[in-house]
């Protein structure tokens, strides 16, 4: 059953960096040295620009009666944008400044025909120049980045700009007066046609007016009509007017008949507009207030003073009552006189209706009509000749919608805009922090070796019972570190308090495949169990590629081979080892050349484990690799515990789960495994997870010495 597998944690991907970190660092020095290297090797850009001003034609060039309006086209600055940027302004910019010249030579093309030096030269140009609008304004600035020549690089740009708006601006004059004189032809052609037309037509309102014999006003003296329809016409206005002025005279007569005196008096002055009045009602209400302030002052009402003050106020209240009355008499008076003007206004406007009706029979209605196109026709006339002379006048005083508000200025020396060396290096920096990161972790994802211990205990299915460390010397050798002692006896501790192993002696050490460390696992880890006072004996059960004898210091002639072939008895192939508690059984060689292959297969193999079990406290089987030899599966077999050597990051997952599916096929006891070369540096979480681990079982024998 497979465990669900624990979330990533930041210390995992930290784990992957630092694990990998020869690739991230060389990733990161190839590409920022090759970002500064690129950097310092381009081409110094010096950038000037200049700022235009481009306005919008209020109309077309052709449109007549709509001169003045606004019209707004959001399309406008774009268009010009495009229309600065276009070849016909690029390339006479080019031409003046006589540009393919200096830069063919500069950029090395001046061995091109003119025709191609002169294209590739505008092509530059147009990349070098950029055009951009200042935020909610029509103002335009164009910038220019030149590098070649070198020494003049920065005059080469500020005439660049400034050229380019002057190119830019006496095209734009030159557009311009060519498209007035396109609308002066075609309004001089109309105005041409419009005139013969006024012609014809006034001639024809003449021989109307002659056959009709109709009287005619001057056009200046109304719209054209006969004099009955004009009277008409003015009495139906002044009829108009009249009714209003009754309505208005009726509304104020009927509001001033309704009201009190009170208050009428507040607003007849409003209303009439009368000043005496209003002159009264003040003098009154000054003369009340001094009564009552006499009043307030305690004096009586026979006081001379009381009696003087409302004689005033009597003598007030008299006259206003007069002026009310009177105006009141002249309101009605006022409104009877506009009844009176209105019904003579209808009586002369029966009359006249009856004259006019008399004057529209017969040709009046053809002369109207007659006058009526005649009139729109020399309206169109004059709009035409107005709009003649006034494009005649702008056509001889050319003018712009470009103006140049700065000028381009040269830039200095040190002011060059690309390339940004700050910039380029940081960019560097985080691309090479980028790819380097990115690198490792793609290396990470292709690597399907065993990295973790919680990698393999997951994989395997199997406790890592032991982690050991790069660079592990074999411990009789004097250059071997104190420090790598350790974790050995954590791997003694954890073999001995393993439930796997109690009241075992027989341990094999094999691995996947070869070169993963088994050997020298397990010289080491006999040399501490002799260390440490218990008996062991190292058996070299590798024939194929025996490595002990090597460690050992000690010739290989004798050994296991020959005691199963019956060359030698078990104590003739035992050799005595610097330490007192430890053995070492060689692998041997045949004697008489015979073949070592099926010899661990064989019951004497099984006599010598038994025997060798019943003089040591532990014996230590230096087995084969599991993968591609059978020798391996027969000695795992046999033992009391295998214990199988995993070599950090070195072969894949895949081989290690099949060669731990071997050691279970034939029915061995899987103690645990050892992961080896181990980088401490990079991998120091693993280091120490070896001693938390020793400790997590519980013991359930003793040391045996």
């Amino acid at each position: 059953m497979n465990e669900q597998q624990e979330p990533l944690h930041f210390l995992d991907y930290w784990r992957v960096i630092q694990s990998r970190k020869e690739v991230v660092i060389a990733v990161f020095l190839l590409i920022v040295v090759t970002g500064v290297l690129v950097t310092f090797g381009m081409s110094k850009y010096y950038r000037s620009s200049c700022l235009v001003s481009v306005q919008q034609r209020e109309t077309g060039d052709f449109e007549v009666f709509n001169r003045g309006m606004s019209r707004y086209d959001p399309l406008f600055l774009r268009t010009q944008f495009q229309i600065i940027q276009s070849p016909p302004v690029i390339e006479e910019t080019v031409r003046r400044l006589s540009l393919t010249e200096r830069w063919s030579k500069a950029y090395g093309y001046d061995s091109m025909s003119a025709t191609k030096a002169f294209d590739r030269t505008c092509l530059i140009f147009a990349n070098r120049m950029r055009v951009q609008q200042y935020r909610d304004t029509k103002l335009i600035e164009i910038q220019v980045d030149v590098a070649e020549p070198k020494k003049s690089a920065p005059q080469e740009a500020a005439n660049a700009a400034n050229m380019l708006a002057e190119v830019y601006r006496s095209q734009n004059v030159a557009r311009f007066k060519k498209e007035k004189e396109r609308a002066l032809a075609a309004l001089y052609s109309s105005l041409q046609e419009q005139v013969k037309k006024v012609n014809i037509l006034e001639s024809e309102v003449e021989d109307v007016r002659q056959k009709y014999k109709i009287d005619n006003l001057n056009s200046y003296a109304g719209s054209g009509g006969s004099l009955h329809k004009l009277s008409l016409t003015r009495m139906e206005e002044l009829r108009i007017r009249t009714v209003l002025e009754i309505e208005d005279k009726k509304s104020r007569w009927l509001k001033i008949k309704s009201m009190k005196k009170d208050d009428l008096l507040a607003v007849a002055p409003l209303l009439v507009g009368d000043e005496a009045l209003r002159l009264l009602v003040a003098n009154k209400r000054a003369a009340e207030v001094e009564l009552s302030t006499m009043k307030q002052k305690m004096l009586g009402p026979r006081h001379p003073d009381v009696q003087k003050v409302q004689a005033v106020i009597n003598e007030l209240d008299v006259k206003i009552d007069d002026a009310l009355k009177a105006m009141k008499i002249g309101m009605m008076a006022n409104y009877e006189a506009a009844n009176s003007k209105l019904t003579a206004l209808n009586d002369m406007m029966d009359v006249s209706r009856a004259k006019e009706r008399s004057a529209e029979s017969g040709g009046y209605r053809i002369f109207q009509k007659a006058q009526e196109t005649l009139s729109h026709a020399k309206r169109i006339r004059d709009a035409l000749e107005a709009r003649y002379i006034q494009e005649k006048i702008e056509l001889r005083i050319p003018r712009t919608t470009v103006e140049i508000m700065s000028r381009a200025k040269v830039p200095e020396k040190e002011d060059y805009v690309s390339p940004n060396i700050l910039m380029n290096i940081l960019l560097s920096i985080l691309l090479g922090l980028s790819a380097g990161v990115g690198l490792a972790y793609f290396v990470e994802y292709l690597d399907t070796s065993l990295k973790t211990v919680e990698d393999v205990e997951r994989f395997m299915g199997t406790p890592v019972i032991g982690v050991i460390p790069q660079k592990v010397k074999p411990f009789n050798d004097p250059a071997s570190e104190v420090a790598h002692a350790e974790p050995y006896r954590v791997l003694r501790a954890n073999i001995q308090f393993s439930t796997k192993f109690q009241d075992c002696k027989t341990l094999c050490v094999t691995s996947g495949s070869v070169g993963e460390g088994k050997s020298l696992t397990i010289f080491n880890l006999a040399y501490i169990n002799a260390e440490l006072g218990t008996r062991t004996l190292i058996v070299d059960a590798d024939l194929h590629r025996p490595r002990q004898h090597k460690m050992m210091g000690v010739s290989n002639k004798c050994g296991l081979a020959n005691i199963l072939l019956g060359e030698v008895g078990i104590d003739d192939a035992i050799v005595k080892t610097e330490l007192d508690k430890l053995d070492f059984m060689p692998s041997g060689k045949a004697a008489s050349g015979g073949s070592i292959h099926g010899l661990l297969d064989t019951q004497k193999m099984k006599e010598v484990i038994a025997e060798l079990r019943g003089r040591y406290d532990v014996v230590l089987f230096d087995a084969p690799p599991m993968m591609g030899v059978s020798d391996a599966s027969v000695i795992v077999r046999d033992v009391e515990g295998v214990i199988m050597v995993i070599q950090h990051r070195k072969y894949p997952r895949t081989v290690s789960k099949r060669a731990r599916d071997m050691v279970e096929s034939v029915g061995a006891n899987m103690v645990g495994i050892v992961l080896n070369n181990i980088n401490i540096s990079k991998d120091y979480s693993y280091y120490y997870h070896q001693y938390s681990y020793s400790y997590s079982q519980t013991p359930t024998t003793e040391t045996k010495s």
